[in-house]
């Protein structure tokens, strides 16, 4: 596709066989160019010389096909037959190709003379490879897939789709091999961004793309990795907010952190409505991405020290076609861009490179925004009023606690990679950003960033972040108080704990309210069910002791009611003997027969 405004496509299957074929006044995008774009595409495949055509003479295998169904998230099988060469003709780090013919269910033909018939059949070098990677791999993609079709239903200014993949068993053979099947796709391969942090910036739609599916789907997932022909994808891997699923390359809510590190927002992003990530303004001013142009494995550390990488899936092809990978320093790789260039031993058409920049500004804003219930924005404003809308809609005077989360949760991995340096040339720390993002953390209302400022306003030991602090002048203990309750409010135990003593006895200057430490402590209980003296949390026994101390006393808000206090002594008491310890429970015993005496008298 040379040049869109002349509304002309040059297509060909080699140097010698170009021809440029018009569209008239009908756009590429519109039916009827789109009709007449892939005509001129089936009569170029059906007249073209099948360069494959000596895999004709391979005998003929039966095997049993694998798909994937989307909707009803099944596996079903029917029977096919192929042909398939003996040695691999590319291969990665994980897996090896091979050349192979598939006969077509649809086409009513037995000749396998013809170019669709060709396809790639990948498979991992380890001959004891669970079978199980096999369909979770093509669940992946298929998955993938899924927001694809999604993110076209958003009518962006270029439609998209991801490559099907299918699970080709050879089962006449006796180790009844798996084969990953593909369609062959030639022309400028090319990976747009990583599962850990590489952007290319050359096009826009991929970044879009990948943007799209973390706000589409509530910030659940995202699909990163985006990689192929033009904007034919394949090989792409999705990150989930709790790392399930999806193989070692599921790096969770530290992969969305690495995304949205060096994405930027385009003028797609702008189209589809997409909000902007919210960064620190060195962030933003960043103009060389970070990361690597490569697939980072979960087993691998994710620490700022970079150390040793290695493709997964970027071939390297045997013969007759090139790959290139610009190496800027040793240990990093700024650029990737694998060429894979037409040789006398492929057969399908060039998809050529395209530049999602050509598209006027008219044409990008007939782009609709996408309007999945699910659909959450990126930043932290949007995300959490609309968050907030939903508690409020379904009980207006409730406290909304369940709150943006995911995104916290992003915010505070990105700010953990600041705090170990990673984004720096030299590795030095920069407390800056670490603490710019574990504010974002808490304003999205994640209890763990709450309780760490809150430490850090308090003067109190943490375990994140530790040589994070805050300047003397910085630090303020009303403020403290108020992330410390609300990380109690949304289920940090050792928050819950620190609030209720800090209402029972005053710390941090805050005014004494029994009735508050009273909520706490019970809140604290019953988190802490069998908690003994040897946890890193306070026994609840102690806590039920003291709270009959403080309903045998009253005070500071709370009515004194020896009854309940006698309650409280005995469960004290109780809960003592389980953990073992008779002194303590001799003693709460005793407290308890004294207040209950007092009632009776």
């Amino acid at each position: 596709m040379s040049n869109m405004s002349d509304k002309k496509v040059e297509l060909g299957f080699g140097r010698a066989m170009k021809r440029t074929i018009s569209l008239s006044s009908e756009s590429p995008n519109s039916p009827i160019g789109r009709w007449k774009l892939f005509s001129a595409i089936a009569h170029e495949t059906a007249h073209e010389k099948d360069k494959w055509e000596y895999l004709c003479d391979l005998p003929t295998e039966r095997g049993t096909r694998w798909r994937y169904d989307m909707k009803k998230k099944i596996f079903f099988s029917d029977e096919v037959q192929v042909k398939i060469e003996k040695k691999p003709f590319a291969h990665g780090a994980m897996r090896e190709c091979f050349r192979m013919k598939k006969l077509s269910h649809f086409a009513d033909t037995t000749d396998w003379n013809v170019p669709f018939a060709n396809v790639v059949a990948k498979r991992y070098f380890k001959d004891d490879e669970d079978r199980k990677t096999y369909f979770d791999d093509v669940k992946l993609q298929m998955d993938a897939k899924y927001w694809a079709e999604e993110y076209n239903r958003a009518e962006p200014p270029k439609k998209i789709d991801i490559m099907q993949m299918m699970i080709v068993e050879l089962s006449e053979r006796e180790d009844k091999p798996l084969f990953h099947v593909e369609s062959l796709i030639e022309g400028d391969y090319i990976k747009y961004n990583s599962n850990s942090g590489y952007v290319e910036t050359c096009r826009n739609t991929p970044q879009a793309f990948s943007h799209f599916t973390f706000e589409a789907s509530g910030h659940q997932c995202i699909v990163v990795d985006v990689q192929g022909v033009g904007d034919l994808y394949t090989d792409p891997q999705i990150h989930t907010y709790d790392g399930l699923e999806y193989g070692s390359g599921n790096l969770g809510t530290k992969g969305m952190a690495l995304f949205f590190n060096t994405h930027r927002c385009n003028v797609i992003c702008e189209a589809l409505k997409l909000s902007k990530f919210d960064l620190t303004k060195k962030e933003r001013k960043r103009t060389t991405t970070t990361g690597d142009g490569v697939t980072v494995m979960r087993s691998l550390s994710l620490s700022s020290d970079v150390g040793p990488r290695s493709f997964e899936e970027d071939f390297v092809f045997d013969s007759g076609i090139e790959d290139s990978v610009e190496k800027k320093d040793a240990g990093r790789i700024d650029n990737v861009r694998i060429r894979v260039q037409k040789t006398s031993s492929s057969s399908s058409f060039d998809i050529p490179h395209t530049q999602d920049r050509a598209w006027d500004t008219a044409e990008i804003n007939k782009s609709n925004l996408y309007s999945g219930e699910k659909k959450r924005p990126s930043s932290i404003k949007g995300a959490t009023e609309r968050r907030d809308s939903e508690n409020r809609a379904s009980s207006p005077e409730a406290l909304p606690t369940e709150r943006a989360t995911i995104l916290g949760q992003v915010h505070f991995d990105l700010g953990l990679y600041h705090y170990m340096g990673r984004f720096e040339d030299n590795r030095d720390p920069d407390f800056d950003g670490a603490l710019f993002h574990l504010n974002s953390a808490a304003d999205c209302g994640l209890s763990l960033a709450e309780f760490t400022l809150a430490c850090l306003h308090l003067n109190i030991y943490h375990d994140e972040m530790k040589e994070l602090e805050l300047k003397d002048g910085d630090r303020n203990e009303k403020l403290g108080l108020k992330y410390l309750e609300s990380s109690a409010k949304h289920g940090n135990v050792t928050a819950v704990l620190s609030v209720a003593n800090a209402y029972h006895s005053g710390y941090y200057n805050c005014p004494k309210n029994w009735t508050k430490a009273d909520k706490y402590f019970r809140k604290y209980v019953d988190n802490v069910e069998g908690g003994s003296e040897y946890t890193t949390f306070e026994p609840a026994y102690r806590i039920q002791g003291k709270r009959g101390d403080m309903y045998k006393e009253g005070g500071h808000g709370l009515a004194r009611d020896p009854l309940k206090s006698g309650e409280l002594y005995t469960d004290a008491a109780e809960r003592a003997m389980s953990a073992a310890n008779g002194r303590l429970a001799n003693k709460w015993f005793m407290m308890a027969e004294e207040v209950w005496a007092e009632c009776e008298e």
